[in-house]
């Protein structure tokens, strides 16, 4: 039963955030849609194709990523950013949400040092990123790995394996996340690719 709980729990701090950044990204290309759809149709009938609010909601992230890394961009998305965190219970959703993402895209890679192949279950191989290494007291050296767990990459399992029993992936961190988040769909060309 305690398992059953645990199990339920994971899910919905899986679920919840996924659910809500659809459901938000959804609204927010609805809501291009007829603010940019209207316009187009209005003065410019011959521009708009349906689905102009996913093409101007992909216009608008890379926009907002182009801001995000210059200065006077920095200073907008700041004051934008603190002013949603004002905002009652959407603040919430909004910290949960920034957490996760950048707990997936930018903490895993700083913490991470390389990505390996290791046995997790006898006969069975699996992703794994190297965070530590040590010696034991017998003088072998030991790599402490932190084996994420699919498609929910935020948890996992920490394991600490002999560096003899560990197979090193060529392969950069931000290409191994991809490939586990992917659970392999993610072709990585080998060579050339690590960090």
């Amino acid at each position: 039963m305690k398992n059953l709980k645990r199990y339920f729990i994971s899910g919905l701090i899986f679920i919840i955030p996924v659910s809500l950044s659809i459901w938000i990204l959804f609204k927010i290309t609805i809501f291009l849609e007829g603010i940019v759809g209207g316009f187009l149709k209005k003065y410019i009938p011959g521009i708009y194709t349906p689905g102009i609010g996913l093409i101007s909601l992909i216009l608008l992230i890379l926009i907002v990523g182009i801001l995000a890394h210059n200065f006077v961009g920095r200073r907008i998305l700041y004051f934008t950013e603190k002013f949603l965190t004002l905002i009652p219970f959407f603040n919430k959703i909004y910290i949960f949400i920034k957490g996760i993402v950048q707990n997936i895209f930018e903490e895993r890679k700083k913490v991470f040092k390389e990505a390996v192949e290791v046995e997790f279950i006898p006969g069975f191989y699996t992703v794994g990123f190297v965070t530590d290494e040590r010696e034991s007291p017998d003088g072998k050296k030991l790599l402490s790995i932190f084996v994420p767990t699919v498609p929910n990459i935020s948890t996992g399992f920490y394991v600490i394996v002999p560096e003899e029993k560990v197979k090193r992936l060529d392969m950069s961190i931000e290409d191994a996340l991809k490939y586990v988040i992917s659970m392999g769909i993610f072709k990585v060309k080998n060579g050339g690719n690590k960090n």
